[in-house]
């Protein structure tokens, strides 16, 4: 009977809720949305308290929601819109309680731990709300950039994701950097097998740059870590998106999201293609220094490069209960990369005067599959912020590859000539593996609302297997025999080992974060082709000390200086000592290749301004001792039985490489309907390789800035500008010339709850998205031109589907209002 009572005066209170939340009648965002839990206890007897009122309150003290507490205590509030809460406990014979919560993007998920509900007190504890961080965030060791608006990558891939991102760079190869260095870049915080190019960007909720990593991420990655981070829809019911695109060069994209949410278990899946195409151009054009003359060869190549792949991903979450969650998914990505080029070459007397020219073809075909699993386990202490999680990550990658090559000179009358320069040509097929395996396990444990400790240990194993076959052409007898310089039969292994430790603290408004890494990794390699051989390297262990100190001051600002090692080890490719040959150019590995070390320090000061206006301004300095970089040397080879000149590219350890720098960021709300951000980098860097030749050095000044504008216009339209530039880089032989680019876009969206959008971006307005660099050598001067077809008018159409609802699979009469769950049944539960 007391529990029917209990029951029936709840629901009385919960209905007053009820009618006070739908006065107020504001519903919930679609997006940037996060859960609040927790447990209510009895504070004497320890057990748990049933059927109490849990209403969540906007900071103004009106009432959003309510429900009632589970048998178990357990009660659990999810979708609530990103923002500052309190939550308030009523209960007869139990005191008021109140507790403030804050969802933002650095935490969606609070867990208000077990409350304690103490009998017959009558006292009101003081409430403190906290602000919202502004949309651009830095926290102690890392910023975040929300992507998911983005017009520019629409259709797109990561590639086109991370080009819109401030401190970020991208070139026409997908190669990226950030503040001139080379990040890491992981998926979801875990290495993969995936290439930016084989994501899409539909998939992509934020991005993650942390330009100075502390001790609880990987020491890999000379200028600090980019996380991509996937979408994940967790509304309940059932609701997803489907997305269609094409662009100007016959490109095509679809998608489907679908998620299913009900109870204890979420279910997602998402399927997605791509079809791009992009015509693309290169030069080479190179004066030879010979001992008793000078000659000049041009290399002209034209052709499309054609991407098909497509990608899905399954998986459920299982809430086992407030405190347990565990996830499964699994990932499927496969497709081919295939490039079609003509080319030409033209040799030139001392005089630039054509003495003869060479017609062919260079083309390549790559086929690939990545599967990743995922298996993922949450644990929450009642004690706020005290968890445990565990991970594990599996990548399996396949690939194929074929080319052709071929190229026959003429002289001046069109004649085909074989000498002195023999006819070539060739073909080659291959294919190859890769396993990379990645368990972490990690525990944070809060000493209080101030200080914590956090820790873990991981580990990374990677093999590659890989196989090509090239055969050449024998002249004259035409009978085509297998070229051991351009073919090899490859295995490596890594493994990397790590634990750290971290404490973070702080005193009134200064704050402090000391953590210490420790990481010890193994290398072998295998040759099976022709010349066998073998290596293993053994790094001991290596220690990555860090230091983060902030200063927090009156007027919503804040200073913060750091420390962190760094290492970036050789990888794959980089020790590979087989060749890759093409015209007059080829590239090899380095076996001797060793790991560089950074120390890297940055000093950065952060201004909000009326919750309107960002200011990031950061200074730095990366010291690194055996920097790798690129090393150039004209050589011969022997092809075919063929010797040819070319100039030889392949990775050293230089000496040192100094780099400091200033880098800003603004972020304005010009209007209500007006945001602009502005990033501005710039640099000294100087390369010292002097222990590979005397006077092998360079250094220079660098600048790199990129403005985003998006307006809200009428008609629900949306438009957005996006342009970069990036000033000269120094290389140790040379250096590659200014570049720049200016995205556009606009959106319109339709129908009920803006429904369906369609988006109309032009890429790159000018076509001036290129490659263009030189490099001097002792017996040459190269200009290397490399331009992809990249001004693209892209449209797509998303429709977003769905409906919250809590009840999904139980439906019962429910004119009392209330649910299954204990929740207030009637309210709009729409987003």
């Amino acid at each position: 009977m007391r529990k029917v009572v209990l029951l029936l005066t709840g629901w009385m209170f919960l209905f007053n809720l009820a009618l006070t939340a739908q006065q107020h009648g504001t519903k919930p965002p679609a997006a940037n949305t996060g859960t609040i839990y927790g447990k209510l206890l009895d504070a004497q007897t320890g057990k748990p308290v049933e059927y109490a009122s849990v209403a969540v309150l906007r900071p103004d003290s009106s009432v959003l929601t309510g429900m009632l507490s589970k048998p178990n205590g357990d009660f659990n509030f999810e979708n609530l819109a990103i923002g500052k809460y309190i939550l308030k406990i009523n209960f007869i014979g139990y005191e008021a309680f109140f507790k403030p919560v804050q969802l933002n993007t650095q935490s969606t998920s609070v867990d208000a731990g077990n409350i304690k509900l103490r009998p017959n007190v009558k006292s009101l504890a003081a409430v403190n709300v906290v602000g919202e961080k502004p949309a651009f965030t830095m926290a102690i060791d890392k910023r975040v950039f929300n992507v998911e608006k983005n017009l520019a990558s629409i259709g797109g891939t990561a590639t086109d994701v991370l080009k819109q991102v401030p401190s970020v760079s991208v070139d026409i190869d997908g190669n990226v950097s950030v503040r001139n260095g080379a990040p890491t870049i992981f998926v979801d915080g875990r290495p993969t097998t995936l290439t930016l190019d084989q994501i899409p960007a539909d998939a992509i909720a934020n991005i993650e740059v942390v330009t100075n990593p502390s001790a609880k991420y990987d020491a890999e990655g000379m200028s600090g870590i980019l996380n991509i981070v996937l979408k994940k829809n967790k509304k309940a019911g059932i609701n997803g998106q489907l997305s269609a695109g094409v662009t100007s060069l016959g490109s095509t994209n679809t998608g489907i999201d679908f998620n299913l949410r009900q109870e204890k278990f979420n279910f997602f899946v998402n399927y997605g293609t791509r079809n791009r195409k992009s015509p693309m151009t290169s030069r080479i054009s190179r004066k030879n220094i010979l001992a008793d003359t000078t000659t000049y060869t041009d290399q002209l190549q034209d052709g499309d490069f054609y991407r098909n792949f497509q990608t899905g991903r399954i998986g459920f979450d299982w809430f086992i209960d407030n405190r347990n969650t565990l996830t499964i998914s699994e990932g499927l990505t496969g497709g081919n990369f295939n490039r079609y080029n003509d080319q030409t070459q033209n040799e030139m007397d001392i005089h630039r005067e054509l003495v003869r020219y060479g017609t062919g073809i260079n083309n390549s075909k790559n086929g690939f599959r990545n599967y990743t699993t995922q298996l993922g386990y949450k644990h929450t202490f009642a004690r706020e912020g005290e968890e445990l999680t565990a991970d594990f990550t599996y990548n399996y990658a396949t690939s194929d590859n074929s080319s052709a090559y071929s190229l026959q000179y003429y002289n001046l009358k069109g004649d085909t000539i074989n000498s002195p320069v023999k006819p070539q040509n060739r073909y080659s097929n291959g294919d190859g593996k890769t396993t990379y395996i990645t368990g972490q396990i990690d525990y944070v444990r809060p000493f209080s609302d101030k200080s914590k400790i956090e820790m873990g240990l991981r580990t990374n194993t990677r093999k590659f297997d890989n196989y090509t076959n090239t055969f050449g052409q024998n002249y004259p007898s035409g009978t085509f025999t297998i070229d051991s310089a351009l073919s090899n039969n490859y295995h490596y292994q890594e493994q990397i080992n790590a634990g750290y430790v971290s404490y973070t603290g702080s005193q009134g408004n200064f704050g402090y974060q000391a953590g210490l890494r420790a990481e010890q990794s193994n290398y072998n390699g295998e040759t099976r082709f022709g010349d066998k051989a073998s290596y293993k390297i053994n790094y001991p262990i290596s220690l990555f000390p860090s230091v983060f100190l902030s200063q927090k001051f009156k007027g919503d600002h804040e200073l913060q200086l750091n420390y962190s090692r760094r290492i970036r080890r050789p990888w794959f490719r980089d020790l590979l000592p087989t060749i890759d040959y093409s015209g007059q150019n080829a590239s090899r590995g380095n076996p001797d290749l060793r790991p560089e070390f950074t120390n890297s320090f940055e000093l950065s000061y952060l201004k909000d301004i009326a919750h309107k206006h960002n200011v990031l301004v950061s200074l730095y300095y990366r010291n690194t001792d055996n920097a790798i970089t690129d090393f150039y040397v004209d050589t011969t080879l022997n092809l075919n039985g063929q010797t040819q000149r070319v100039l030889l590219s392949y990775p050293i350890n230089a000496s040192t490489r100094n780099s400091y720098g200033a880098e800003i960021t603004v972020r304005s709300q010009l209007t209500k309907d007006w945001d602009l951000t502005a990033n501005v980098n710039l640099a000294q860097t100087k390369i010292n390789a002097g222990n590979q030749g005397d006077n092998l050095s360079n250094s220079g000044f660098t600048w790199f800035g990129k403005l985003n504008s998006n307006t809200k216009l009428p008609w629900n339209l949306t438009l957005q500008i996006t342009g970069e530039y990036e000033s000269r880089q120094i290389l140790p032989q040379g250096e590659r010339k200014p570049q720049y680019s200016i995205d556009a876009g606009v959106k319109k969206d339709m129908l009920k709850n803006k429904a369906l959008s369609i988006s109309l971006t032009l890429n790159d307005i000018f076509n001036s998205d290129r490659n263009l660099s030189y490099t001097t050598t002792a017996f040459s001067e190269t200009e290397n031109y490399r331009k992809r077809l990249s001004r693209e008018l892209r449209l797509n159409a998303t429709w977003r589907f769905g409906k919250m609802d809590y009840n999904l699979f139980k439906r019962k009469n429910n004119k009392s209002g209330k649910d299954n769950n204990g929740e207030m049944g009637g309210g709009d539960k729409s987003e």
